[in-house]
């Protein structure tokens, strides 16, 4: 491709960005001298003005409005005199809301169930009804987890497996299912450790804390813990707060309000941060009857475990030893030092050694000599006799806490005076007050600071926390947020379409308890959700709203990998609606949110429809179209198989023609039932005279007829 080919492939908004960005950088430099910042002049930036409710406007057209949300829509479009399209049929708007909140294609009962139901309030039931299934967690938990990069593996060049982090996934489904309150959905995953109380949830929500890139034999592990650090203030400033944090690392932010100091004063509420390992899912009365049946264990093998110890203990001082000397000098001296000695980078540091020890641990037996080998199978076959009086292991937690002993500084790294930074919120956006609040923060256990970190972000007051969320609810409705910048509410990001319409319903969303399934039913029962995706003035329309962002039709929208690969497997008949457990290999025919996500092999199918990667925060997937994703739902075996048990279960609904087997595989599939022309067509395709002949069809046949089914338009996009 020539350059002149390359430019021509940018889109209109990439364009647009760039030209953003140079305007601002070229007025930033004219206008601010070295060492200025626009914190003051930013400070009337919309994203960081106080919440207020506005009032409904007043609209032409009562009609057509059904809820607050269409006076603002309608008001928008009255302003470039566009009118909205009429609304869908029930069948569309029926698989629109599955794929919606389930991320699953309804039945053609299901359908049919509801068509039937001419009742008052029909609609607004669905919905209800809808959002009570537990797959609703299922499907809504992903577009978190592609924020906060939930993967299990560690990335990097080992890409080591971790094998508890599920619990923090299943964590995810659960809060959505309960429909957990924001602010506590937030304090949960920042400072579940430090929440009082006996709840093994709050240890697992920390997982939130564990997700980012590690690669345990980096032997510059105060450059590797510093960079831990950094990634997880970035990410949090991404996805609670829609500020891009990064830029603030090494100077004042260029475009935003955003000092340097605030992007450490923010990092410094991490300081203390120690990972814990392996750490019992479990109540304190869960912890002490599995403690009482292991002291029995313990008693009964207590000679055998002596022997085992006195012929490992050796070798494992060899190998921490040869553990240890792989850091440098100043590293080495942090693990040696007493832990009741330590500072929290100390901790920390000596953390890294233990993992790189726990990590090749499997290496220990490699250095034994033979007879030694032999006699540890032997003790080891003695122990296994005990077997039936050993406890169920509890569950195990990959978590955090703040380490004990006194807290190193954060300091900027090019400060020559290493000043320390206390913990701080954004300049533009904190108080004296909110100073003086972080530093009586304090736990029995920790120092509090994360604590004090959620309640800020929490609050009814902050103004960008609520209205991001919201925003973010938004988009997975729409294909795009009121603001489509979704992580980024500042100076480079988009502002809002509908800036009112995001007040309100932000300032609604906390009347309402910030309950998330209350937004989605707003959303959902509004006339703005239900337009048709074909506008009968779609030109003149989109020509007087190019972007499209007045909202006057549905948009149409592919399905995402995870809902394809699902879809498939539903409409095959094969999908297992087992909820939660340890994640699964790829060819197990559950739902796509259960596969194992390694950073370093990642599905094929997954991966070539845009599934997130885990290596980084994503507001929003890119919806590419390569060949390869043809090729692959033409040809792979993914694809082909969910053909032939697509055609098998079609089978063996015995219909009496074979013009009904065929309408009901067009149902499954598309959620309608064919046009004549449709059936005609598909019918000629097997070979059949008309669609009164028999049922009875080969199954390869009916497959190939399913498989060009999964590959159309009809199945792949939602309207």
């Amino acid at each position: 491709m020539s350059r002149k080919q390359s430019y021509r492939c940018l889109s209109f908004d990439m364009m647009d960005a760039l030209f953003r960005s140079c305007l601002l950088l070229i007025l930033l430099n004219l206008t601010l001298l070295p060492g200025q910042s626009a914190v003051g002049e930013d400070s009337d930036w919309w994203a960081f003005q106080p919440l207020e409710k506005p009032a409904l406007p007043e609209i032409e057209s009562e009609t057509w409005s059904q809820n607050p949300i269409d006076r603002f829509v309608y008001q928008r479009m009255a302003e470039r005199e566009i009118q909205p399209a009429p609304q869908a049929d029930w069948e569309t708007l029926v698989r629109r809301l599955y794929f919606d909140l389930l991320g699953l294609p309804p039945t053609p009962e299901q359908i049919e169930e509801f068509t039937a139901d001419q009742s008052p309030g029909a609609w607004e039931r669905l919905v209800d009804r809808i959002l009570a299934d537990p797959r609703y967690g299922e499907h809504w938990a992903r577009f978190w987890l592609d924020l906060v990069r939930y993967a299990e593996s560690d990335g990097w060049n080992k890409d080591s497996y971790r094998p508890h982090i599920w619990r923090y996934r299943d964590y995810v489904v659960q809060s959505f299912n309960d429909d957990k309150p924001y602010p506590e959905f937030v304090m949960q995953q920042l400072a579940g450790d430090e929440i009082e109380g006996d709840d093994p949830e709050n240890l697992i929500a920390t997982g939130f804390l564990r997700l980012g890139i590690y690669e345990y034999n980096q032997r510059d592990a105060r450059a590797h813990w510093n960079d831990i650090m950094n990634e997880t203030t970035d990410v949090v400033g991404d996805v609670f707060l829609g500020m891009g944090m990064a830029c603030a690392r090494c100077h004042d932010h260029k475009f935003d309000p955003i000092l340097q100091t605030d992007y450490f004063r923010l990092r410094a509420f991490f300081e203390p941060l120690v990972w814990q390992d392996d750490v019992p899912g479990a109540t304190k009365a869960e912890q002490a009857s599995y403690e009482e049946k292991l002291a029995v264990w313990k008693a009964a093998t207590a000679e055998i475990q002596q022997r085992i110890d006195a012929l490992l203990d050796p070798y494992r001082e060899q190998k921490w030893e040869s553990t240890v000397e792989k850091f440098p000098l100043e590293i080495q001296a942090c693990y040696r030092k007493a832990s009741e000695l330590r500072s929290s980078w100390e901790h920390q540091m000596a953390y890294l050694i233990g993992r790189q020890f726990v990590e090749e641990g499997v290496g220990l037996l490699e250095g034994m000599k033979k007879e030694d080998k032999l006699k540890h199978e032997e003790l080891l076959e003695e122990l296994a006799a005990f077997d039936g009086q050993k406890p169920e292991p509890l569950p195990e937690v990959m978590s955090v806490s703040d380490a004990r002993g006194p807290i190193s500084p954060t300091v900027i790294p090019d400060d020559y005076k290493a000043t320390p930074i206390e913990p701080g919120y954004l300049s533009v956006l904190s108080t004296a007050a909110d100073d003086a609040e972080i530093a009586n923060a304090s736990t029995t256990s920790t120092s509090g600071r994360r604590t004090a970190l959620a309640e800020w972000i929490g609050r009814a007051d902050n103004p960008l926390t609520t209205r991001v969320i919201v925003n973010r609810i938004w988009q997975q409705h729409f294909g795009q947020g009121i603001v489509s910048s979704a992580s980024d509410f500042g100076h480079m990001g988009r502002p809002p379409s509908h800036p009112q319409l995001l007040d309100w319903l932000t300032t609604w969303f906390i009347e309402n308890g910030w309950s998330i399934k209350s937004l989605h039913r707003q959303i959902l029962t509004s006339a703005t959700w239900k337009q048709s995706s074909f506008h009968p003035e779609s030109m003149e329309c989109q020509a007087r709203d190019p972007a499209g962002e007045l909202l006057w039709r549905a948009p149409i929208r592919r399905l995402k990998a995870e809902q394809n690969r699902d879809a498939m497997l539903a409409v095959s008949g094969e999908l297992q609606e087992e909820v939660g457990g340890p994640s699964v290999a790829a060819d197990v025919p559950r739902r796509s949110l259960y596969v194992k996500v390694m950073r370093n092999t990642p599905d094929p199918l997954l991966q070539l429809f845009d599934a997130s990667s885990g290596l980084s925060s994503v507001a929003q997937r890119n919806t590419t179209t390569t060949p390869t994703q043809s090729l692959l739902m033409i040809n792979g075996d993914f694809a082909l198989a969910r053909a032939r048990h697509f055609a098998e279960r079609l089978l063996a609904q015995q219909q009496a023609t074979i013009g009904e087997t065929l309408d009901y595989g067009f149902r499954l599939a598309w959620g309608r039932g064919p046009t004549a022309e449709e059936l005609a067509k598909a019918i000629q395709f097997l070979g059949q005279q008309s669609e009164e002949d028999s049922a009875e069809v080969d199954v390869k046949d009916l497959a190939e007829f399913c498989h060009v089914l999964l590959n159309s338009n009809e199945f792949l996009y939602v309207d």
